[in-house]
């Protein structure tokens, strides 16, 4: 070995049965469009995001974090009164992005999920303010003190979700 060389360590891929996946996404479009009308608050909270992001962490698989990214941002942007493919663009960054990203991570750590979360829900709101607002010429606002503490519900109501997602994956 080199000296100053870190040991590589081999990232663990885990699978999820296609009915658990589909009811996470299912349930986080449902709660996403649900929760806002009897709960103003909610809106910070974005779950279809938050299960974009923890299928990309754990199955590490670009292609697949790609195909979920597209499908649960178009289904959502199906479920809201703005321009279709706008969440269905961004969540397929997001998802490319993070599986590419969880290759070089160790992503089993609740602090380094943290700092994951925060960082992707940053680049998910400044990707969706740059397709929405200066390419489509949506009215999108930028509110720098709404968007941090949206990132820090986001990023710790995602590491609770994700210890709950944990007891559903299975080693590759």
């Amino acid at each position: 070995m080199l000296l100053g060389a870190a040991p590589t360590r081999k990232a663990e891929v885990y699978r999820f049965p296609l009915v658990a996946v589909s009811a996470a996404a299912f349930l986080a479009l449902a709660l996403q469009s649900y929760l806002p009308l009897h709960l103003p608050s909610v809106n910070l909270l974005d779950l279809p995001l938050l299960v974009v992001i923890y299928i990309a962490l754990t199955r590490r698989d670009p292609v697949a974090a790609l195909l979920a990214g597209a499908l649960i941002g178009m289904a959502q942007d199906s479920l809201t009164r703005g321009p279709i493919g706008l969440l269905g663009a961004v969540k397929t960054v997001i998802g490319y992005v993070t599986s590419s990203a969880s290759v070089h991570l160790d992503t089993e750590s609740s602090g380094i999920r943290l700092i994951t979360l925060c960082v992707l829900y940053a680049l998910h709101f400044s990707l969706f303010y740059l397709l929405g607002a200066v390419l489509l010429g949506q009215l999108i606002e930028w509110d720098s003190r709404a968007r941090f503490i949206g990132m820090l519900v986001n990023a710790l109501a995602g590491v609770l979700l994700f210890k709950v997602l944990d007891r559903f994956r299975r080693p590759a």
